[in-house]
């Protein structure tokens, strides 16, 4: 007996994707003058599935089903990681940048109360020589 296209997806519950993507693994499984055996075109290009490929429909249905699931989730865990890998590289420059802005920073802060010291000092080493009234009125200023 043979079937049509659509009688036969709606036998096995496919789409019609997913008969054409067996099909190719079909083609690609056993040599071009055997093909006959599994299904015929007619000479008004109508295609017809035989018994033969009925039957190896069936059995390769599942094993297809498992190959789209495993590949496909395969593909996710690869498109995971590689984002897992992009986002600890972009963290770990920005944590970089963060360190090393942290510590010019700090850099600047110390240099500045470097310079609040040394007034505070030459004032003081410059209050020997003045006299009190001169210390006094200095000390008013301030």
């Amino acid at each position: 007996m043979e079937y049509k296209i659509k009688d036969f997806c709606n036998m096995l519950n496919i789409g019609n994707s997913k008969f054409y993507r067996l099909k190719n693994i079909l083609d690609n499984s056993i040599p071009e003058q055997n093909r006959t055996e599994y299904y015929y075109y007619t000479n008004n290009n109508k295609f017809f599935v035989t018994e033969k490929g009925l039957s190896w429909f069936k059995d390769n249905l599942s094993n297809f089903s498992n190959l789209n699931n495993k590949s496909s989730s395969n593909n996710n865990s690869n498109d995971i990681t590689l984002y897992q890998n992009q986002i600890i590289d972009i963290y770990k420059k920005r944590i970089e940048y963060l360190e090393n802005e942290n510590k010019r920073l700090l850099d600047i802060i110390s240099l500045k109360e470097q310079k609040e010291i040394a007034k505070d000092v030459k004032i003081f080493k410059n209050s020997d020589s003045l006299s009190f009234w001169d210390k006094f009125f200095h000390k008013l200023k301030k």
